[in-house]
């Protein structure tokens, strides 16, 4: 995102008590606990409408979708006293907006990408291409934009299955990820979608077009569902170890590395460190809670 570029952020809306009152998030409010969610996830509406995300849970004549945040979510545990000693710089930025694509190739696999490591949020974090929805984008339109500056394959909505790209889940994302790793820098609302290539777009075809953008990803690789599947059975309260089923899984995965000359070179990478979980302190290598949640929403839709 440059410059200047207009930032969207994210608006709230309930139906209760105000009904139809539209108000601007606030940096240091978590919005599953605005709209009076008990659990780690509620059902809402999300609409881009004139460069804001409307998030409201007037489901009338509206598709929900799920929104999730960690147990661990910093901005719910937010004391009066954390939110005096935010900059008043974080404190006026308001919730952002990402999109991220959940991109399952015609052979059923799926592109993670590891973040630069200079990166001031999530660095060495794996996670799906994505990034901000610019000024008078669409959700669809920014995720394929992110995803074809961030790893070179320019993949547009008429090569899905179906010609389009699918909303799938909302995570309330929060950098630092705990409040044990210090107050919170960032808060967005990530937007994650889900498109299946036709049968030709094979994750060996694409990884011929591969062109990373080094600012942004350091590596990337394909998964498979089993890999997945062990990803997602792994959950940020449970023990940083491979699940019961690893026996079945390769102990190394093949990736796309950039170098320290900046070229793109073949690697065989350990699978552990994806499994690992956020534990007492950033784990570099693992893959995201978000991530983990959007796999495990991806693994729903695409067994039914």
């Amino acid at each position: 995102m440059t410059a200047n570029t207009k930032r969207i952020l994210v608006h709230l809306k309930k139906t209760k008590p105000k009904e139809g009152q539209e108000v601007l998030a606030r940096f240091s409010q978590c919005i599953l606990e605005y709209f009076g969610a008990t659990d780690l996830t509620t059902h809402l509406h999300a609409e881009l409408v004139n460069n804001r995300l409307v998030v409201t849970d007037d489901l009338t004549g509206k598709t929900p979708v799920k929104l999730k945040h960690p147990p661990f979510c910093p901005v719910l545990h937010l004391s009066p006293e954390d939110v005096a000693a935010l900059s008043p710089e974080i404190a006026n930025r308001g919730v952002d907006v990402g999109a991220a694509v959940v991109m399952e190739t015609g052979d059923g696999k799926v592109l993670l990408t590891r973040r630069a490591k200079q990166l001031r949020a999530f660095p060495g974090i794996w996670v799906p291409p994505g990034g901000h929805i610019e000024e008078n984008e669409t959700f669809v339109e920014a995720g394929l934009r992110e995803f074809g500056e961030e790893t070179g394959l320019q993949l547009q909505a008429s090569q899905c299955v179906g010609n389009k790209l699918h909303l799938l889940a909302l995570w309330e994302s929060v950098y630092p990820p705990k409040l044990s790793h210090g107050l919170p820098r960032r808060h967005h609302v990530v937007v994650y979608l889900y498109g299946k290539l036709i049968s030709d777009l094979t994750s060996d075809k694409l990884t011929s077009q591969l062109k990373m953008q080094p600012e942004e990803v350091d590596a990337c690789t394909w998964l498979d569902r089993d890999i997945i599947t062990n990803i997602v059975k792994l959950s940020d309260e449970e023990s940083p170890e491979l699940p019961s089923t690893s026996g079945r899984l390769p102990q190394t995965i093949r990736a796309i590395v950039l170098n320290d000359e900046g070229k793109q070179v073949d690697l065989d990478l350990p699978l552990a460190p994806l499994l690992q979980t956020s534990g007492d302190k950033e784990c570099l290598g693992r893959v995201s809670t978000g991530t983990k949640f959007a796999f495990e929403e991806w693994l729903k839709r695409t067994s039914e």
